[in-house]
């Protein structure tokens, strides 16, 4: 099911290369990539340090749960939404990609995960 979900993700918005679900330690738990510009396993160890990271700063400055976050480089697009408190997806996406369509996709994948964790 982890499969399908993000192989929908990647193939609903042009430009995107590659998403996937990573648990809160940093370990992929399932991937779906065509022609990422980056190691999934190091971006799985990477991001979930980053989205701690933010989530720790959110908390403390008041401002509640960290739902999603961006990261915009020169080589991609890296947007992360919070699938559960153990969980979350990654969606890899050249710079030219759509990010409000990537982000669309995110939030319609976000219940269906729910439902498999």
């Amino acid at each position: 099911m982890f499969t399908e979900i993000l192989r929908e993700a990647v193939e609903n918005v042009e430009g995107v290369v590659g998403a996937m679900i990573i648990d809160s330690d940093g370990l992929t738990v399932e991937d779906y990539l065509l022609d990422s510009p980056v190691d999934s396993q190091s971006l799985g160890a990477e991001y979930s340090t980053l989205l701690r990271s933010v989530e720790r700063a959110s908390e403390s400055l008041g401002l509640g749960k960290t739902e999603e976050i961006s990261v915009i480089s020169e080589g991609c697009i890296v947007l992360v939404r919070r699938i559960n408190r153990e969980y979350f997806i990654a969606l890899i996406m050249k710079p030219e990609a759509n990010f409000g369509k990537g982000r669309f996709v995110l939030r319609k994948a976000i219940p269906r995960l729910e439902k498999e964790f």
